[in-house]
Protein backbone atom coordinates (compact mmCIF):
# COMPACT_ATOMS: atom_id res chain seq x y z
CA UNK A 1 0.00 0.00 0.00
CA UNK A 2 1.35 3.55 -0.97
CA UNK A 3 2.41 6.16 1.50
CA UNK A 4 -0.13 9.12 2.02
CA UNK A 5 1.25 11.97 -0.37
CA UNK A 6 1.70 14.73 2.32
CA UNK A 7 3.34 12.94 5.27
CA UNK A 8 3.77 15.77 7.57
CA UNK A 9 0.20 15.52 7.29
CA UNK A 10 -1.46 14.57 11.10
CA UNK A 11 -3.38 11.19 10.74
CA UNK A 12 -7.40 11.47 11.49
CA UNK A 13 -7.97 8.07 13.04
CA UNK A 14 -11.60 6.99 13.05
CA UNK A 15 -11.31 3.17 13.96
CA UNK A 16 -8.88 0.80 14.95
CA UNK A 17 -6.02 3.18 15.27
CA UNK A 18 -7.75 5.50 17.67
CA UNK A 19 -6.57 6.03 21.39
CA UNK A 20 -8.22 2.88 23.18
CA UNK A 21 -8.39 1.11 20.12
CA UNK A 22 -6.75 -2.43 19.33
CA UNK A 23 -3.81 -0.78 17.44
CA UNK A 24 -3.01 2.54 18.29
CA UNK A 25 0.08 0.37 20.29
CA UNK A 26 1.56 0.67 16.90
CA UNK A 27 2.08 4.02 16.73
CA UNK A 28 1.91 4.92 20.12
CA UNK A 29 5.65 5.71 21.07
CA UNK A 30 5.78 8.05 17.73
CA UNK A 31 2.51 10.17 18.84
CA UNK A 32 3.29 13.71 19.75
CA UNK A 33 0.24 15.34 20.05
CA UNK A 34 -3.58 14.11 20.23
CA UNK A 35 -6.81 16.08 19.58
CA UNK A 36 -9.95 15.15 19.58
CA UNK A 37 -11.56 16.75 15.90
CA UNK A 38 -14.86 15.59 13.39
CA UNK A 39 -14.83 15.18 9.72
CA UNK A 40 -17.97 14.84 7.67
CA UNK A 41 -18.86 11.73 5.80
CA UNK A 42 -20.50 8.71 6.82
CA UNK A 43 -19.15 4.98 8.08
CA UNK A 44 -19.79 1.60 7.13
CA UNK A 45 -18.49 -1.50 8.05
CA UNK A 46 -17.11 -4.80 6.80
CA UNK A 47 -15.81 -7.92 8.91
CA UNK A 48 -15.77 -5.51 11.82
CA UNK A 49 -13.57 -2.95 10.31
CA UNK A 50 -15.23 0.55 9.60
CA UNK A 51 -14.99 1.87 6.54
CA UNK A 52 -14.67 5.96 6.32
CA UNK A 53 -17.20 7.34 2.94
CA UNK A 54 -16.93 10.72 1.52
CA UNK A 55 -20.57 11.00 0.94
CA UNK A 56 -22.10 11.99 3.89
CA UNK A 57 -22.91 15.05 5.96
CA UNK A 58 -22.38 12.99 9.80
CA UNK A 59 -19.32 14.26 12.05
CA UNK A 60 -17.50 11.70 11.98
CA UNK A 61 -15.80 11.64 15.44
CA UNK A 62 -12.28 10.68 15.92
CA UNK A 63 -8.68 12.05 16.53
CA UNK A 64 -6.32 13.91 15.45
CA UNK A 65 -2.96 12.70 15.64
CA UNK A 66 0.63 14.34 15.07
CA UNK A 67 3.28 12.55 14.87
CA UNK A 68 7.13 13.58 16.05
CA UNK A 69 9.34 15.13 13.70
CA UNK A 70 11.42 12.80 11.46
CA UNK A 71 9.23 9.67 12.65
CA UNK A 72 6.32 10.49 10.14
CA UNK A 73 7.34 8.27 7.76
CA UNK A 74 7.74 5.37 10.28
CA UNK A 75 4.65 6.31 11.53
CA UNK A 76 2.57 5.53 8.34
CA UNK A 77 4.54 2.62 7.17
CA UNK A 78 3.28 0.65 10.42
CA UNK A 79 0.01 1.66 9.83
CA UNK A 80 0.24 0.26 6.12
CA UNK A 81 1.72 -3.05 7.71
CA UNK A 82 -2.23 -3.84 8.93
CA UNK A 83 -4.44 -1.42 6.37
CA UNK A 84 -4.39 -3.91 3.27
CA UNK A 85 -4.93 -1.94 0.29
CA UNK A 86 -7.83 -3.70 -0.90
CA UNK A 87 -9.92 -2.05 2.30
CA UNK A 88 -8.63 1.22 2.40
CA UNK A 89 -6.88 3.86 0.35
CA UNK A 90 -5.30 6.63 1.73
CA UNK A 91 -6.76 10.49 0.80
CA UNK A 92 -6.69 14.08 2.28
CA UNK A 93 -9.43 15.58 4.25
CA UNK A 94 -10.11 19.00 5.91
CA UNK A 95 -12.19 18.43 9.48
CA UNK A 96 -13.63 21.08 12.15
CA UNK A 97 -10.56 22.20 13.01
CA UNK A 98 -9.88 23.18 8.96
CA UNK A 99 -6.46 21.15 9.22
CA UNK A 100 -6.07 19.02 6.50
CA UNK A 101 -5.20 15.54 7.67
CA UNK A 102 -4.41 11.92 5.98
CA UNK A 103 -7.43 9.42 6.30
CA UNK A 104 -7.72 6.03 5.20
CA UNK A 105 -10.82 6.00 3.26
CA UNK A 106 -13.11 2.71 2.35
CA UNK A 107 -12.69 0.95 -0.84
CA UNK A 108 -15.43 -0.79 -2.72
CA UNK A 109 -17.69 0.55 0.19
CA UNK A 110 -20.64 -1.24 -1.91
CA UNK A 111 -19.44 -5.17 -1.69
CA UNK A 112 -20.00 -6.86 1.56
CA UNK A 113 -20.35 -4.03 3.75
CA UNK A 114 -23.12 -2.75 5.71
CA UNK A 115 -24.72 0.89 6.58
CA UNK A 116 -24.09 1.89 10.56
CA UNK A 117 -27.25 4.14 10.57
CA UNK A 118 -26.74 7.83 11.89
CA UNK A 119 -23.19 6.40 13.51
CA UNK A 120 -20.89 8.94 13.88
CA UNK A 121 -18.17 7.23 16.32
CA UNK A 122 -17.24 3.76 16.29
CA UNK A 123 -16.37 1.60 18.87
CA UNK A 124 -14.40 -1.56 18.59
CA UNK A 125 -14.94 -2.36 22.19
CA UNK A 126 -18.44 -2.89 21.35
CA UNK A 127 -18.48 -5.46 18.44
CA UNK A 128 -20.33 -8.71 19.17
CA UNK A 129 -17.41 -10.94 18.88
CA UNK A 130 -16.30 -9.46 21.92
CA UNK A 131 -19.88 -8.88 23.71
CA UNK A 132 -22.30 -11.22 23.49
CA UNK A 133 -20.23 -13.98 21.72
CA UNK A 134 -18.07 -14.22 24.96
CA UNK A 135 -21.80 -14.17 27.07
CA UNK A 136 -23.10 -17.12 24.84
CA UNK A 137 -20.42 -19.00 25.29
CA UNK A 138 -20.13 -19.14 29.07
CA UNK A 139 -24.05 -19.69 28.85
CA UNK A 140 -23.42 -22.59 26.80
CA UNK A 141 -20.49 -24.00 29.19
CA UNK A 142 -22.86 -23.53 32.37
CA UNK A 143 -25.46 -25.06 31.04
CA UNK A 144 -24.54 -27.91 29.30
CA UNK A 145 -25.07 -31.32 30.46
CA UNK A 146 -22.54 -34.55 30.86
CA UNK A 147 -22.64 -36.02 27.56
CA UNK A 148 -23.91 -39.77 27.27
CA UNK A 149 -25.59 -41.87 24.56
CA UNK A 150 -26.83 -38.12 23.69
CA UNK A 151 -25.01 -36.12 21.07
CA UNK A 152 -26.48 -32.55 21.81
CA UNK A 153 -24.12 -31.61 24.96
CA UNK A 154 -21.24 -32.32 22.62
CA UNK A 155 -22.31 -30.95 19.70
CA UNK A 156 -23.65 -27.22 22.34
CA UNK A 157 -20.02 -27.10 23.29
CA UNK A 158 -18.55 -27.73 19.35
CA UNK A 159 -20.46 -24.75 19.02
CA UNK A 160 -18.93 -22.76 21.38
CA UNK A 161 -15.78 -23.55 20.89
CA UNK A 162 -15.93 -22.81 17.20
CA UNK A 163 -17.42 -19.07 18.21
CA UNK A 164 -14.77 -18.94 20.75
CA UNK A 165 -12.55 -19.50 17.56
CA UNK A 166 -14.40 -16.58 16.00
CA UNK A 167 -13.76 -13.91 18.21
CA UNK A 168 -9.72 -14.85 18.77
CA UNK A 169 -9.61 -14.46 14.99
CA UNK A 170 -11.56 -11.04 14.94
CA UNK A 171 -9.79 -9.71 17.96
CA UNK A 172 -6.13 -11.23 16.10
CA UNK A 173 -7.14 -9.59 12.82
CA UNK A 174 -8.09 -6.04 14.05
CA UNK A 175 -4.64 -5.79 15.83
CA UNK A 176 -2.46 -7.25 13.68
CA UNK A 177 -3.29 -7.59 10.31
CA UNK A 178 -6.68 -7.74 8.07
CA UNK A 179 -5.37 -9.89 5.45
CA UNK A 180 -6.20 -13.41 5.03
CA UNK A 181 -3.67 -15.79 6.78
CA UNK A 182 -5.58 -16.58 9.93
CA UNK A 183 -2.86 -18.49 11.48
CA UNK A 184 -0.66 -16.02 11.53
CA UNK A 185 -2.70 -13.77 12.75
CA UNK A 186 -3.55 -15.61 15.59
CA UNK A 187 -0.15 -16.77 16.64
CA UNK A 188 1.03 -13.04 17.07
CA UNK A 189 -1.17 -13.21 20.41
CA UNK A 190 1.63 -15.39 21.65
CA UNK A 191 3.75 -12.29 22.57
CA UNK A 192 1.48 -10.84 24.87
CA UNK A 193 1.98 -10.87 27.98
CA UNK A 194 -1.19 -10.62 29.25
CA UNK A 195 -2.11 -14.00 27.10
CA UNK A 196 1.22 -15.40 29.03
CA UNK A 197 -0.28 -14.82 32.56
CA UNK A 198 -3.53 -15.88 32.14
CA UNK A 199 -2.30 -19.05 30.30
CA UNK A 200 0.19 -19.87 33.58
CA UNK A 201 -3.42 -18.99 35.35
CA UNK A 202 -5.77 -20.44 34.08
CA UNK A 203 -4.04 -23.74 32.30
CA UNK A 204 -2.73 -26.50 34.31
CA UNK A 205 -2.91 -29.48 32.30
CA UNK A 206 -2.05 -30.06 28.83
CA UNK A 207 -3.46 -32.32 26.57
CA UNK A 208 -2.09 -33.74 23.41
CA UNK A 209 -3.89 -33.70 19.81
CA UNK A 210 -3.29 -36.11 17.20
CA UNK A 211 -4.55 -36.53 13.74
CA UNK A 212 -6.56 -40.34 13.24
CA UNK A 213 -4.54 -40.14 9.94
CA UNK A 214 -1.65 -41.52 11.52
CA UNK A 215 -2.62 -44.69 13.58
CA UNK A 216 1.36 -45.27 14.41
CA UNK A 217 1.05 -42.61 17.08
Amino acid sequence: MNLPNNLKNPFFAYGIFKPGQLCFFRIKNLVNQVSSTEVDGSLKERDGVPLFIKEGNLPIKGFLITFKDGCEKEAYERINEIEPSKIYRWEEIIGSEETESNILVGRRELRGSSHLEGCTEWDGRSDPFFTDAIDIIEEIIKDNIECGSNHKPLLRLQMAYSLLWSSIERYAGLRYYLGKDAYQKVMNIVGEEKFAESLKKHVNGKREIFSTVDLKK
